[in-house]
């Protein structure tokens, strides 16, 4: 049997389709079907049955799913060992943050590092939803939740300042909110509840009660444009105001919390060269 067939069934099972599994596959319509009579002549066993929904799986395919997906994922294991191994400065670095850490501290970093090594390239994601490292998913991931994964590789980059801010021309219009008035009389700016729902309850330990919210969004860069027109208040680290809009006010100075910044990697890849590199540039970044 040739293993790499199990590719072809995975993505039929996926998608329901040879045209939509032929997409994902990036290859033509007539090499999936191909691929799967050769498979099914192999096991000689139908695996599919075409419907008008599209294909679905025979008994004998769902028997086998789980072994394909297991056969899958110790090819995608062995070319992430195989990317450890290498330690060439050259090749493709995948990280994920957020897009206010990449923005201050990613983006200049990673502008240095092309100066000394040209033949790197990284794909930056600064997608909302957290990457499973572990699998696969990214080489390398800045940001401010700890795992608790203890197997991966995780770096304290630094320590941030987070306080409360707004524009100075919200605060002429609507001046300066009170501590232990649960921001009364005031509006706010919030990541949505289901992000962050402890940010729901108090922000920078000042209960949130009283407080008109205004605006959620998921995007830490509207968010900081959004404290800059003067729509509320809101939660930003020191560092990055410091950084992109130091002309903000810290509204409630005695009100603020700590956060770390972690940078973490996979361990099957993190020794690879260009993967070392990468991780020292980011840490220099921070200091």
């Amino acid at each position: 049997m040739n293993w790499d067939n199990t590719r072809f069934l995975l993505a039929i099972a996926r998608t329901g389709s040879l045209r939509a599994a032929a997409t994902s596959l990036e290859v033509d319509q007539a090499t999936v079907a191909r691929r799967l009579r050769t498979l099914e002549q192999e096991l000689q066993t139908r695996l599919f049955t075409r419907q008008p929904e599209g294909y679905t799986l025979t008994t004998a395919g769902q028997l086998l799913l789980p072994e394909a997906e297991t056969m899958e994922a110790a090819a995608a294991a062995m070319r992430r060992k195989t990317l450890g191994m290498d330690t060439s400065l050259a090749g493709t670095v995948h990280i994920a943050s957020t897009e206010s850490l990449a923005s201050c501290f990613l983006l200049p970093a990673l502008a240095k590092l092309r100066q000394s090594h040209p033949d790197i390239t990284v794909m930056l994601s600064t997608a909302p939803a957290l990457v499973d490292i572990k699998h696969g998913e990214t080489d390398l991931a800045v940001r401010s939740a700890r795992p608790i994964d203890e197997n991966l590789i995780i770096r304290r980059l630094t320590t941030f300042h987070i306080g409360l801010y707004a524009s100075a021309d919200y605060v002429a219009r609507r001046g300066l909110p009170v501590s232990g008035n649960a921001f009364s009389g005031h509006d706010l700016i919030m990541f949505p509840r289901d992000a962050v729902p402890q940010y729901w309850q108090r922000l920078c330990d000042e209960p949130i009660t009283n407080g008109n919210i205004v605006l959620e969004t998921p995007s830490q860069w509207l968010l900081i444009e959004s404290i800059r027109h003067g729509v509320g208040i809101s939660m930003m680290a020191r560092e990055i105001v410091e950084r992109l809009c130091p002309e903000l006010v810290n509204v409630m100075p005695a009100r603020q919390e700590k956060v770390d910044i972690w940078l973490v990697a996979n361990p099957e890849v993190w020794s690879a060269g260009r993967v070392r590199v990468v991780m020292d540039a980011i840490s220099h970044a921070f200091m």
